[in-house]
């Protein structure tokens, strides 16, 4: 059961932290739009602007991070798997009754 909370718990703070980048990007974005441009124009700009070289730097540093989420996220169920042995669902059976 402690997996399972601590499961319910990670995703909830996964939650919330994806819902404060969306929070923070809209800021970002009226930010933009209070100075009068407009948001999707000024990241199709910057992206034009974007070296191949930073392009390249900022994909790699990209896949290490997904990388080593992926390890994280591996090693954790392993050690969730580990932790505790299965449980049958309920007491032990009865007996059957011979005829």
């Amino acid at each position: 059961m402690a997996t399972q909370d601590s499961t319910e718990s990670l995703m909830a703070k996964a939650q919330a932290l994806i819902e404060k980048v969306q929070r923070d990007l809209e800021s970002g974005d009226q930010q933009i739009r209070n100075q009068g441009l407009d948001p999707q124009k000024v990241r199709t700009t910057l992206q034009d602007q974007l070296t191949p070289q930073a392009s390249a730097e900022a994909r790699a540093a990209f896949e290490a991070d997904m990388a080593a989420v992926d390890q994280e996220v591996g090693e954790e169920r392993a050690r969730a798997s580990f932790a505790t042995p299965a449980r049958s669902s309920g007491g032990p059976r009865r007996p059957r009754s011979m005829i």
